[in-house]
């Protein structure tokens, strides 16, 4: 009886020990895929962001207003000229060469609507939901294209939506701008817009016809996401400031952005840190090349 008893006293510890370490053992595997999916959701999102922000200004020098690299709250926005396989057309006006200059106040063919030149190629590379940045001396405006038109074998017409900003950019003819016959353009750009809503990070390459990013989600498990802007002096702040009386602080000015993210796992694992969600902090900072090319240009 009593070799019985101390047989069963060790089995229980045995299996004791068992039970305990295999507990132990899906627990590390549970962590472990847990951790896994959160540092790749991390590493897909600094992959798309290192990849889009490597575009910024290709063909479209900031000045002091107006820039290819945006900030608001925790969305970030990119502009840069497209090439497939080359550079987009800079389309002029199609209008005669004669008569008064600058053009009268609104566009070439209505308030809203201006006549252009095709490429050499007879062709137009731009359609209904595109955004085109035109150029009118040194001032620029974005315009969303809401009607194209073809008129004969060398031009065409646009129509743009009726925004004042976009992208937080002037948009339109606001603040007054006039056509110049000579040196207007209008030319095509290829914008992407990363924010974020709820706990999803989405990527856009365009704008709807409300003029809000027409975004695809790329990762979810994002519970924090903060955007910051750096300057060439070293200084960050929230967004950029042309208004003010700080001339460092403008669109020409930009150095790159720093992004801080805390990202997590989608499901909360009982046996995983207590039942809390599993999360990181991650730190990006992105420096793009063309930016400091055309500053020390």
């Amino acid at each position: 009886m009593i070799e019985l008893l101390v047989s069963m006293v060790v089995g229980l510890v045995v299996l004791g020990g068992t039970l305990a370490f295999a507990q132990t053992t899906w627990r590390d595997i549970e962590t472990n895929a847990l951790r896994e999916d959160t540092f790749r959701d991390a590493r897909f999102v600094s992959m798309a962001l290192e990849r889009d922000f490597s575009y910024t200004g290709v063909g479209l020098a900031s000045t002091v207003e107006f820039g290819s690299l945006m900030v608001s709250g925790d969305t970030v926005m990119i502009l840069s000229v497209p090439y497939t396989p080359n550079e987009a057309f800079a389309h002029g006006l199609n209008v005669p060469d004669t008569g008064p200059n600058p053009l009268p106040p609104g566009g070439t063919c209505g308030a809203r609507c201006v006549d252009l030149m095709l490429a050499p190629d007879s062709t137009a590379d731009i359609a209904v939901g595109d955004l085109l940045r035109i150029q009118v001396n040194d001032a620029r405006r974005l315009l969303w294209v809401e009607d194209m038109q073809a008129v004969g074998d060398t031009a065409f017409t646009v129509d743009w939506s009726n925004f004042s900003t976009l992208m937080h950019l002037p948009a339109g003819l606001s603040g007054g701008l006039v056509l110049d016959r000579f040196s207007t353009y209008v030319q095509k750009l290829a914008p992407v817009i990363y924010y974020v809503n709820g706990t999803t990070l989405y990527r856009a390459e365009g704008l709807t016809a409300s003029g809000a990013p027409n975004g695809q989600p790329i990762a979810d498990g994002i519970f924090q996401w903060d955007v910051r802007v750096i300057f060439a002096d070293g200084d960050e702040a929230d967004e950029i400031n042309v208004v003010d009386s700080d001339i460092t602080n403008d669109y020409d000015d930009l150095l790159g952005v720093r992004i801080t993210a805390e990202i997590g796992a989608d499901v909360i694992d009982v046996r995983v840190d207590e039942g809390q969600r599993f999360t990181r902090d991650f730190e990006w900072r992105f420096t793009p090349r063309n930016l400091t090319y055309e500053r020390n240009r």
